[in-house]
Formats: C-alpha cells, sequence, structure tokens
C-alpha cells in the first residue's frame, strides 16, 4: 500500500512529465491550486474519482499510482517523452535496457558505484534565472572540491562519470533527435545518455549538463532533450538553465580560465576593453574545447561584450583555427558507445563464467560471429597469461 507521500510523488512527477503547471492541474480538476500542492506533498488524500480524473489529466492507467514499488517503466516517469517520434523512443528503449544490464552484471559480480551521488535538490526549484544562475555556479564549485578536480575538465568528463558509477551511454547516431537524458530509477540506477550524433554540440558540455539534472532533479525519475534550438535567444526552463550554467561552471570554471589568460579580464574590462576572437582562440588551443562554447562562458561571466555571439555567428571558426596552427584539424568523435567501466565487468565477468558467448554478443550488441572472434583472441591472451 504506497503512502500519501509517495502517491504525491507520482502524481507530482506525473503532471510535470505532462507539461503542467500546479495550476493548470487544479483547474482541470476544479480545485483551487493550493489543494494540488498539499496531495502532493502528501498532506491531503485524494478520492477515487479525484484519483480517476487525474490519471486522465495526466495519461496515466490509475493503477499505475496505486501499485506498490516501482513497476512502471523508467522512460514512463521521464519528461517530455512524448516529444520525440517512435524511432526516437525506441532508441531511448534500448538505452534503458543498456543500463538494466549493466545493473546484472553489477549484481553478478557484487560491485557498485564508489559512492552515492550526493542530492542538491532539497532546496526545491530556483524561483527566478538569477537564483538558478547562482545555484548552478555553487554546485558546480561544490562538486569540484568534493571530487577533488583541478583545471579544466572537458576531456575527462566522460571518465569522471564512469568512475562515478554513472550508467553512461555515448552512441552516435545523427538521425535521432534525442541529444541526452537522464535517468534516476531504481530499474536504471543514475544513468545518462549522449548522442554524439546531435550537430556541433560539445559531448563534455552536453554530458555534464545532464550530471547536473542527476544532482538537482533526480526526483523527477528522468527528462529527455533533444536537439537544441538554433535560436540563441529561445528560452529555456529554470531548471534547464541552472542545469546548463552548472555545466559550464564546472567544465570552464572561471579561476582557470583567468589563469590561463597573459591578462585579468576584470582588469581589462575596466580599462573598457573585452576579449576577441584570438582570445578564444588561444583558450580553445589550450583546452581543446569549441570557440562557440567559450564565447558563451564568458558572456556569462562578463568578459566580452553582451550579444558577442550573435555578432561572432559570421566568423568561420575553421579559418580561424587554420590561420592559427596552420591545419585544419578535424572534430574528434567517439567511436566507443560503452564506458571503459561496463566494459571491464563485462570481460571480468566472461573470465568468472558469468557471462556466456551468447550473453556477451547482446551486452555488446554485437553479431555472434565477432563476439566469438573476440572471445577467442581473449582466450589465447588468457593461455598465454595475459590477462
Amino acid at each position: 500500500m504506497l503512502t500519501r507521500v509517495e502517491l504525491g510523488q507520482r502524481l507530482r512527477r506525473s503532471r510535470e512529465s505532462a507539461g503542467l503547471s500546479q495550476k493548470e492541474a487544479a483547474t482541470e480538476l476544479g480545485l483551487p491550486r493550493p489543494a494540488i500542492s498539499q496531495i502532493e506533498a502528501g498532506k491531503r488524500g485524494l478520492d477515487s474519482l479525484e484519483l480517476v480524473r487525474l490519471a486522465r489529466i495526466y495519461g496515466k492507467p490509475v493503477s499505475w499510482f496505486l501499485e506498490p514499488g516501482t513497476s512502471a517503466h523508467p522512460l514512463e516517469i521521464a519528461a517530455n517523452l512524448d516529444h520525440f517520434s517512435r524511432v526516437d523512443q525506441d532508441v531511448l528503449s534500448r538505452f534503458v535496457r543498456f543500463c538494466e544490464e549493466y545493473g546484472w552484471i553489477e549484481a553478478e559480480l557484487e560491485t557498485s558505484p564508489a559512492s552515492p551521488l550526493p542530492d542538491y535538490g532539497a532546496a526545491g526549484d530556483p524561483a527566478d534565472e538569477g537564483e538558478a544562475v547562482r545555484q548552478g555556479e555553487a554546485v558546480a564549485e561544490a562538486e569540484r572540491r568534493r571530487l577533488g578536480i583541478g583545471g579544466i575538465c572537458g576531456e575527462g568528463v566522460v571518465a569522471l562519470l564512469d568512475r562515478l558509477g554513472i550508467r553512461l551511454s555515448i552512441p552516435h547516431l545523427p538521425a535521432c533527435r534525442v541529444q541526452s537524458a537522464f535517468l534516476f530509477h531504481p530499474r536504471v540506477g543514475a544513468a545518462i545518455f549522449g548522442n554524439t550524433g546531435c550537430g556541433n554540440n560539445w559531448l563534455p558540455l552536453i554530458l555534464a549538463e545532464e550530471y547536473g539534472h542527476l544532482l538537482f532533479d533526480r526526483r523527477l525519475g528522468g527528462s529527455i532533450h533533444g536537439v537544441a534550438s538554433d535560436d540563441p535567444k529561445a528560452l529555456l526552463d529554470l531548471r534547464s538553465i541552472r542545469a546548463r550554467r552548472f555545466a559550464f561552471a564546472f567544465v570552464l570554471p572561471a579561476p582557470e580560465l583567468r589563469k590561463a589568460l597573459p591578462f585579468d579580464p576584470g582588469m581589462r574590462l575596466e580599462a573598457g576593453h573585452r576579449l576577441g576572437v584570438p582570445d578564444l582562440l588561444l583558450l580553445q588551443q589550450l583546452f581543446r574545447c569549441p570557440a562557440e562554447a567559450l564565447g558563451e562562458r564568458s558572456e556569462q561571466l562578463g568578459w566580452v561584450r553582451p550579444g558577442l555571439r550573435e555578432r561572432l555567428g559570421s566568423v568561420r571558426w575553421s579559418e580561424w583555427s587554420r590561420k592559427w596552427d596552420g591545419r585544419r584539424k578535424e572534430p574528434e568523435r567517439l567511436d566507443q558507445p560503452y564506458p571503459s567501466r561496463f566494459l571491464r565487468l563485462v570481460l571480468e565477468g566472461y573470465k568468472k563464467g558469468v557471462v556466456t558467448r551468447e550473453r556477451l554478443a547482446s551486452l555488446l550488441d554485437w553479431e555472434r560471429v565477432q563476439a566469438g572472434r573476440f572471445l577467442s583472441w581473449l582466450d589465447r591472451c588468457a593461455r598465454l597469461d595475459l590477462c
């Protein structure tokens, strides 16, 4: 039997997944807004008729709200799922299956993530954009201290999330409109999906943004995010603003950027000068970070003129880069969709007899012939005492 608090949590997640505010849900139900707030907080009960009407409004079966445990599929409670096509939803379903397999191999080998993730969502959602920015910056600084991170951590974000035991999948799917997602659910644990095939977005920033959602918004159970709008002025909800600001401050912290420049940006601003394209290219070369991301971060910190990113839209960064170092650098692409920790666990499971050849092929999404060749090579290494 669910408690009032557990029922209220399911109702809140379903409302948010349906994209409704408390006021809109109250209007549909014919109740004052505080009544919805009290129901979701577990401070007010509701009769069967009210539950039936809420289930209809939120697009869920009544049984979903009443069954004990977490019987719902992880994607059922994830926000924004309905915004994507059936093909994209199938991609996410495969991600869920991957996370479940990840959990299975962890359980078989009796291993688990190093430590639980901290929950910074107790304070609730930000009241306005300014508070969202402050929360994002503050938690990014706190997390860098907690994890002992020094310098710019762009290239190390994948390894960091993997080390934390987050179930991470980073396939290259250009046709998929899902850019990223996070899930937090008993069936999948803490999980992040990042599509390296979505435009020119910088993968470390995408993953760090989803990590921010995990730290702030895990009570939602998950959220799916599509390809960003081409309009730089497109509005973001406050949770997304907070997570994005966290990502920039986590990956590109102001103190580290300041140390990399041959001058103090603050003092230069006082003299009436701001960062320009050559400065951004210097940082780009040092940190292997797209100039567009550095431009946005510099704008956040007030180091460039307002609206610089819009004016730089005509800048051909490849041309500037060739002039800078005399050669064209092709963007790197991560071809391995599975994190190192998962691969190590699978191989360890095979060596211990937990993972069969057939199961390994399923875990790695390989053809049986490909899996057989790999395992034959692994067997030869074992006979030679090389692994």
